[in-house]
C-alpha cells in the first residue's frame, strides 16, 4: 500500500494522511478504514508524531510553544496530545532560545527610539511563537543591557 510506504519513509500524522486521501478523492468511509488500519499497525501514531514535531521545531526551528501548538492544532492533533508533547520543552531552554534570538535581532534592527525598538522586538518574539509575558520580560532585559 502506498500510504504504508509513505509512513515508513517519514513520520506522518492522521491529519496529513486524511488530506492526502481527500486529494486522491477517496470516500470518507474508506479514509476512516485506512486510517484505523494504519493506526492499528503502528504506521501512524499522533502521539509519536507530536513528540517528534515539538522536539524538531523547538530545537531546530527555534519556535516557541504557542507557534508549535498552533501548527499541531492545524494538523488535527488532539489538544491532550499537544499538551503532553509540549511538556518536553524545558522552560529554561525556551527562555535561552528567545534571549538568543532577541539579542541577534536587536543588532539587526534599526529604530528611531527605545520604544520603537521594543515594539519591533516584541512583535518578532511573539511571531516566533513565544508567550507574550516571556517576550516582554526578555526584551526589557536586552534593551536595558542585562
Amino acid at each position: 500500500m502506498r500510504l504504508q510506504f509513505l509512513c515508513a519513509r517519514s513520520e506522518k500524522c492522521t491529519g496529513d494522511l486524511r488530506q492526502k486521501m481527500i486529494l486522491w478523492k477517496m470516500k470518507p468511509e474508506d479514509i476512516a478504514w485506512v486510517i484505523n488500519s494504519l493506526t492499528s499497525d503502528k504506521f501512524v501514531d499522533d502521539t509519536r508524531y507530536a513528540a517528534i514535531y515539538v522536539r524538531d521545531k523547538s530545537r531546530i526551528s527555534k519556535w516557541g510553544r504557542v507557534k508549535i501548538a498552533t501548527a499541531l492544532r492545524a494538523k488535527g492533533i488532539a489538544a491532550d496530545i499537544i499538551n503532553e508533547a509540549l511538556t518536553q520543552i524545558d522552560p529554561s531552554t525556551d527562555r535561552a532560545q528567545l534571549l538568543e534570538q532577541i539579542t541577534r535581532k536587536t543588532k539587526q534592527t534599526k529604530s528611531k527610539s527605545v520604544y520603537d525598538l521594543k515594539n519591533k522586538l516584541i512583535r518578532f518574539g511573539v511571531s516566533r511563537g513565544f508567550d507574550m509575558g516571556l517576550v516582554i520580560d526578555v526584551v526589557n532585559g536586552v534593551v536595558k543591557g542585562e
